[in-house]
């Protein structure tokens, strides 16, 4: 039963390394981005695994502690299967837009991504795309995306 706690541990873990790596606090190197993929990458195989280990030996000693275990295996075996960066960092909708002298929560040194197509410009503020880090927009007739 130990066994089955620390591996039940460790894919809990696999699972939420590419949250973790995606905070906006976190210095995210290639090598850690390489890690968080190949750990949600793990992470669905590894659950599916731990499930059936966890329903054999629930099936020999019939505990409710086992039934419990099972329950948060298979939980894990959902959540494996689930984009939750999408659930962190939903895609921002419904943007209001207003020129520049309207817009009083910008200040001079804050980054923008700067778009300009046939005359007209947009800016977008880093800030608020580091949140959503993406925002659908249009200009003119032209689909905007902008990300951060």
């Amino acid at each position: 039963m130990k066994l089955l706690l620390w591996l039940s541990v460790l894919n809990l873990a696999l699972i939420v390394t590419p949250l973790l790596v995606a905070l906006p606090p976190v210095k995210q190197t290639p090598a850690m981005l390489v890690a968080a993929h190949l750990a949600g990458t793990l992470a669905k195989f590894t659950s599916v695994a731990l499930a059936i280990l966890v329903a054999r030996w629930l099936l020999r000693k019939r505990t409710w502690r086992g039934l419990v275990l099972l329950a948060v295996t298979l939980s894990c075996v959902v959540l494996s299967r689930i984009n939750l960066l999408e659930w962190v960092f939903p895609a921002a909708r419904g943007a209001e837009t207003a020129p520049t002298a309207a817009f009083h929560d910008i200040r001079d040194g804050d980054m923008v991504i700067g778009v300009s197509i046939d005359g007209q410009s947009r800016a977008y503020p880093v800030r608020y795309l580091a949140h959503h880090h993406m925002l659908n927009d249009q200009l003119g007739a032209a689909a905007l995306l902008p990300t951060y």
